[in-house]
């Protein structure tokens, strides 16, 4: 149980660098780069409560006997959903002027971590390379709470 937890705990860091996107396309003003931050931000904090309250639930009431694949892909079944919810938030959010490219790079980087993560669950635990570049955009746009 305990390698279990720890990949579980290593499934909420990397969930949480794919939380960092958004794009814009609403007809309202767009935001201010302070302003997005500050919302993207909030909301990847949310989404790694969310993600750290289904690992914390998962690491009770699972099967403590399955294999480590098994257990790892369960446990990306329960903590990748508040990761993508994350990624549809910030895609939500009014880009500010001249930076929808940027903000577009974080959700479709969030979105290619949760292809690759669907398609192989095991990629969540190989160290940060499924949430690289999805990290780097983050990071680079100051929304340092969404990565992973």
């Amino acid at each position: 149980m305990n390698k279990s937890s720890g990949a579980l705990g290593g499934i909420v860091l990397v969930l949480i660098a794919l939380l960092v996107a958004g794009c814009g396309g609403s007809s309202e003003e767009a935001l201010t780069k302070s302003e997005f931050v500050e919302q993207g931000n909030a909301i990847c904090k949310q989404a790694t409560k969310e993600r750290e309250k289904a690992i914390a639930e998962f690491a009770q009431t699972g099967n403590p006997n399955g294999s480590r694949e098994n257990l790892q892909e369960e446990a990306v079944e329960k903590a990748l959903p508040s990761y993508e919810g994350a990624a549809e938030k910030i895609a939500e959010l009014r880009a500010p002027k001249g930076d929808e490219a940027k903000v577009e790079a974080i959700v479709e980087g969030m979105e290619e971590t949760v292809a690759k993560i669907h398609a192989n669950p095991q990629s969540a635990f190989a160290g940060d390379r499924a949430f690289r570049n999805a990290n780097k955009a983050a990071e680079n746009y100051g929304l340092d709470d969404c990565v992973v």
